[in-house]
C-alpha cells in the first residue's frame, strides 16, 4: 500500500509541476525594465534593474542645499547607499573616493545615507575624508524606491541615468574601475 500511494503522491507533484509551466507559458512574464523602479501592475514597486532607467529622486545634502538626480544628467553617476554602522561602508566609501579623484570631471558620486542624522553623516564623512555628495534619506523613502535590502548597495548609471551595473554588499575600486572603462567612461 505504501508503494501505491508514493506513486499517487509522485503522480499529483507532476501534474501540479505540469499545470504550473502551462499557465507559466500562457501567462509570460511581464518586461520588468518597462516599469523598473516604478510602480507596476498591482501597484508592487518593482526593484530597479541594468537597462532600467534610475528612479528619480531629490535630496538633501550636508551642506543643506538639495540635489535631484536629474541635476548630474550627463556624467557617470554612482549612488550608494549606507550608513556609518555599517563596517563594509567604510572601506568601501574610501575606494569610492579614491574612484571619484581619478576620474574628476567625468564621474559623480552620490552616497545616500539611510537613515540617520546631519551631525552623524557629517561626522562620518569628515573622518574619512570624504569630498564627494553625501545626500540624507531620514525616511528611507528612496532606499525603498531602489528596493535596498541591505548594505552596502551600489548603483553605477550612465550619462542618461539609465543602470548600467548593480552590486549588493561590498564593491572593490578595481570592479568599478573596469566597469566605467567597459562603459566609456574612461579618464
Amino acid at each position: 500500500m505504501s508503494k501505491l500511494k508514493r506513486l499517487l503522491h509522485l503522480l499529483a507533484a507532476f501534474l501540479s509541476l505540469g499545470a504550473a509551466t502551462a499557465i507559466f507559458i500562457v501567462a509570460g512574464l511581464p518586461s520588468r525594465s518597462d516599469f523598473s523602479g516604478q510602480r507596476g501592475p498591482d501597484d508592487i514597486v518593482t526593484a530597479p534593474e541594468a537597462g532600467a532607467q534610475a528612479p528619480p529622486f531629490m535630496l538633501p545634502t550636508l551642506s543643506g542645499s538639495t540635489l535631484a538626480l536629474d541635476q548630474v544628467r550627463g556624467r557617470f553617476t554612482i549612488i550608494n547607499f549606507w550608513a556609518t554602522w555599517c563596517q563594509p561602508c567604510r572601506r568601501e566609501m574610501r575606494d569610492l573616493q579614491r574612484l571619484y579623484d581619478s576620474n574628476q570631471g567625468r564621474l559623480r558620486v552620490l552616497a545616500v545615507n539611510l537613515g540617520e542624522s546631519l551631525q552623524a553623516a557629517r561626522r562620518w564623512a569628515n573622518e574619512l575624508g570624504l569630498n564627494y555628495t553625501i545626500l540624507l534619506d531620514t525616511s528611507g523613502a528612496v532606499a525603498s524606491m531602489y528596493q535596498v535590502r541591505g548594505l552596502p548597495a551600489t548603483y553605477l548609471l550612465d550619462g542618461e541615468q539609465r543602470i548600467r551595473r548593480q552590486y549588493y554588499g561590498p564593491v572593490r575600486l578595481e570592479q568599478l574601475q573596469r566597469d566605467l572603462d567597459q562603459f566609456g567612461a574612461r579618464t
